[in-house]
């Protein structure tokens, strides 16, 4: 039984962590703590032994109580239990390596490097909570509009990405990669006749970047369709966002409110084509780069979007195909049918139309310099491969901007960084 359960019952039986324990004589107390919540343990008129047991408790120790649960007028929860048993099942060893109590801010290095600890603090543990709830949420929208969902390997026989970005492994007496994407895979499974496409896993990215917004390896949502239109796959994902907000404010409502996170989703959100978005935001004084804005530039759009739009997202759209990725859609004017989503002045999901010509593809990677041969994947787009588009959307950042975190690494349970390889 949880804490949550126990509040709703005469009679309880928990196991949870010790939060705080009082002695004030005649009157003892333990406050009980799991994943639901904390209920206060009244030591009154009990036995010897279980107050034999109360004197060895520690703080943090994981500990059985079974008792009744009466009303209280002192305790938060408006309940409080009297035990008939109390047990020690694991002792914890003091002091703790780290305060989570709340009393002395920790650096978050020394939070990660404790970050299964960490996170029994109330605040740190929702996170993962509402991660969980995003992408249940996510899945079951996508399953309800017919999607497929599919498991891919994460050990490829060439970057999904190309660049340098990317982690070489030994397969064998082979050599393989970790997949920067499921971008090649997913494609193909519409070749094979499924038209509407997800998988929700591990990709990587060999980013010697120490930002508050990489990771080395993030879990991506990914999803693909049979499509020829790139509206129709932007819109798709505003459905589907505008879903999950509204769902989230039922669902985790008591965890959003612990991070003060308001949930405010636009009636449409806004579509700024690259060339448009340079000149907006070179207009407020910023500079952005030949092929993409800059963190501050997305920062400065999305302030633009607020304030013109009252929208905390924005589509910004038909970046210059030479900046993309080589099976990116490419137009007559040099621009793609590429998209980008941000939120909150970070960028959440890359997405747009692939090109599905055998020919034209295969030039395209050659146009990038790239020898078309190492691609195992080219062999399948001769035989009738439907025009299509998708996109892939960062857990991790989502979680970053919805709940306001200051740095990505508090989104993952064990974050991947150039330095960082544990816990």
């Amino acid at each position: 039984m949880y804490v949550e359960d126990a509040l709703k019952n005469k009679q309880a039986e928990l196991y949870g962590w010790v939060a705080e324990k009082r002695d004030l004589g005649k009157v003892k107390f333990i406050l009980l703590r799991d994943k639901t919540g904390t209920l206060q343990i009244l030591l009154k008129d009990v036995s010897k032994e279980i107050m034999k047991e109360f004197d060895e408790i520690d703080k943090e120790d994981y500990i059985y109580v079974y008792g009744k649960v009466v009303d209280s007028k002192i305790a938060k929860a408006g309940k409080e239990l009297i035990p008939s048993k109390l047990k020690i099942i694991s002792k914890s060893e003091q002091p703790l390596p780290i305060d989570i109590s709340g009393k002395i801010e920790t650096d978050l290095s020394k939070r990660l490097d404790w970050r299964f600890i960490d996170m029994r603090r109330p605040e740190v543990l929702s996170i993962f909570k509402v991660q969980s709830e995003i992408v249940k949420i996510l899945s079951n929208f996508l399953v309800k509009n017919k999607f497929t969902r599919i498991f891919t390997s994460k050990l490829v026989n060439a970057p999904t990405e190309g660049g340098a970005d990317y982690f070489e492994v030994k397969y064998f007496k082979k050599k393989a990669y970790l997949a920067q994407s499921p971008q090649f895979y997913k494609e193909l499974a519409l070749l094979s006749g499924l038209d509407k496409v997800f998988e929700i896993g591990m990709v990587y990215r060999a980013e010697p970047h120490h930002t508050t917004r990489h990771l080395c390896e993030y879990t991506s949502l990914d999803l693909e369709m049979v499509s020829n239109n790139m509206e129709e796959i932007m819109s798709f994902e505003e459905k589907m966002l505008r879903h999950l907000f509204k769902e989230l404010t039922t669902t985790c409502k008591k965890e959003l409110e612990l991070h003060k996170a308001k949930l405010n989703f636009p009636n449409k959100i806004p579509r700024v084509k690259f060339d448009e978005a340079k000149k907006i935001v070179e207009s407020m004084g910023i500079k952005t780069e030949e092929g993409d804005l800059t963190p501050a530039g997305e920062k400065a759009l999305c302030d633009w979007c607020k304030k013109k739009h009252d929208s905390d997202f924005v589509f910004l759209t038909h970046f210059p195909w030479k900046h993309k990725v080589f099976y990116a859609k490419r137009n007559k004017d040099g621009t793609s049918e590429s998209f980008d989503l941000l939120y909150r002045g970070v960028e959440i999901t890359t997405g747009g139309l692939r090109e599905e010509n055998y020919e034209k593809r295969k030039q395209n990677a050659i146009d990038k310099g790239i020898n078309p041969n190492q691609f195992d994947h080219l062999r399948f787009f001769k035989y009738g491969m439907p025009p299509h588009g998708g996109l892939a959307i960062g857990i991790e950042r989502l979680t970053m901007q919805i709940l306001g975190l200051e740095n990505i690494r508090e989104a993952s349970m064990t974050p991947r960084d150039p330095d960082r390889l544990i816990p």
